[in-house]
């Protein structure tokens, strides 16, 4: 018994020792061996440094990539680091390659300098998503906003022929009536290209009544488009009650079906020999934002894109801006941390977008909060810091810039306060923002494209 006293003795003695020497031991071995270099005996007894928001801030502002060692940078992909200092900023569009005090989207930022000159331009935004965006949420706010701030001209932009969210969605009405065919990400059943929004239609006699709720002033000129695919020469459309012929011979076309005044049109299609998308309500210059909203997809089927379609899309020079949000739809299992796999579906859909739409710049936007319940509370998904990291990752390796919305939101345990607060700025799903919250979130990125086009080099020519 005695021994055995004496041995713990001596090993609570060499240990004391230890801890009181632990600091020198480690920054003795680390210097000969990298391995030693992160350990700290004390660490579960050291306290934990808190900075504040502001601080925080200022420390990923102040720090430059280089100054961070090997162990603070992002790995997600092999021979790829990620700074912290980039991708965790909120509210700031950002081109991992660019000089900071460039803007992250040059081309859109010239266009809304151009229009803040009083030219008469078009600046064209695709913005791609799934229910986040649904309805028109977020993107109708920063369409209000950004026509309000460059030109004073309204219009919806594209509205598909037909759409889960019709009943519901504030900025257009939208009512369809007869029998159509929709052929769709997940219901492929003819080769005719699919459009961004997921969807090509067909019909025979049907009718879209379609009603652009953006416009308040009667008197102001509102284009209005069809977008369609390829038909044959002698097709006839309705519009208002008058026949009118089709000229569609590319795979991707813009027919000019109507331009006065009133924001209403009534369009009936005849043939069944007519690939559709949709409509598009535009002023005659200014900022068009198209919503093509996707229910419960992940962002890997942007790679069923037909090239030959893009190509033609990028000939015509209909878009300036992609916006890509998705990520939301991948986080189905609460203790997920791995998503090796989302980045091996989207890298091949961002490559195509890059090599068949060379002239038009993207911007990647993250998925922001969620949460699942652990135990008897709602908490921020375990797998969210991860799957932000692979999406920063995927803009970083194909050089697109980078929108951390998450962090911009709030971060951590923002979606339950949204739930749970009294104004209730999300759905009880814990994943969806409310229509009010939607606003918010539509404000942030307005606010983001307005601190990009402050940096613009033609700012001081309006």
């Amino acid at each position: 018994m005695r021994n055995n006293n004496k041995k713990v003795l001596l090993f609570t003695a060499i240990s004391f020792f230890l801890l009181l020497t632990e600091s020198y031991f480690s920054s003795q071995l680390s210097s000969y061996w990298s391995l030693f270099s992160n350990i700290d005996i004390l660490s579960d007894i050291k306290p934990s440094e808190v900075l504040s928001p502001k601080s925080a801030r200022k420390t990923l502002l102040s720090t430059k990539p280089s100054d961070y060692p090997d162990s603070l940078k992002v790995r997600e992909v092999k021979n790829v680091s990620l700074p912290f200092n980039q991708y965790l900023l909120p509210g700031v569009i950002v081109d991992f390659k660019a000089d900071t005090t460039q803007p992250a989207l040059p081309k859109v930022m010239e266009k809304l300098a151009a229009l803040k000159r009083g030219e008469k331009v078009k600046l064209r935004i695709a913005w791609l998503g799934d229910s986040m965006i649904e309805g028109d949420l977020i993107t109708q706010t920063v369409r209000e906003l950004m026509q309000n701030q460059f030109s004073g001209q309204h219009g919806v932009g594209f509205v598909p022929f037909r759409s889960i969210t019709a009943g519901y969605r504030i900025s257009a009405a939208a009512r369809s009536s007869g029998a159509w065919l929709d052929d769709n990400f997940k219901n492929r059943l003819y080769k005719d290209p699919l459009f961004f929004s997921g969807h090509v239609f067909y019909s025979n006699s049907g009718k879209l009544t379609l009603k652009d709720n953006t416009v308040k002033d009667s008197a102001q000129i509102v284009e209005k488009w069809l977008i369609c695919g390829p038909v044959d020469s002698n097709a006839v459309i309705t519009v208002n009650k008058s026949a009118r012929s089709i000229a569609a011979p590319s795979l991707f076309n813009r027919v000019l079906i109507d331009k006065a005044p009133g924001a209403s049109i009534d369009v009936t299609v005849p043939t069944k020999r007519m690939a559709l998308y949709g409509l598009s309500f535009e002023p005659e210059y200014g900022v068009m934002i198209d919503n093509f909203s996707f229910r419960g997809i992940s962002g890997f089927e942007l790679e069923k894109f037909d090239t030959k379609f893009l190509d033609t899309i990028s000939q015509s020079g209909t878009y300036d801006l992609i916006v890509i949000q998705y990520g939301v739809n991948v986080m189905f299992r609460p203790l997920d941390k791995n998503y090796d796999y989302y980045f091996r579906g989207m890298d091949p859909a961002l490559k195509k977008l890059r090599q068949h739409l060379p002239n038009t710049e993207l911007l990647m936007i993250s998925c922001f909060d969620r949460a699942f319940p652990y135990g008897q509370k709602w908490k921020t998904a375990v797998g969210l810091d991860s799957l932000l990291k692979t999406q920063a990752t995927l803009a970083y390796k194909n050089g697109i810039p980078f929108f951390n919305l998450y962090q911009t939101m709030g971060g951590n345990g923002t979606i339950v306060k949204w739930v749970e607060g009294g104004e209730q700025l999300a759905a009880k799903d814990y994943i969806h923002a409310s229509p009010k919250g939607a606003v918010i979130l539509g404000k942030k990125l307005y606010n983001a494209f307005m601190n990009d086009f402050q940096k613009t080099a033609s700012k001081a020519t309006y």
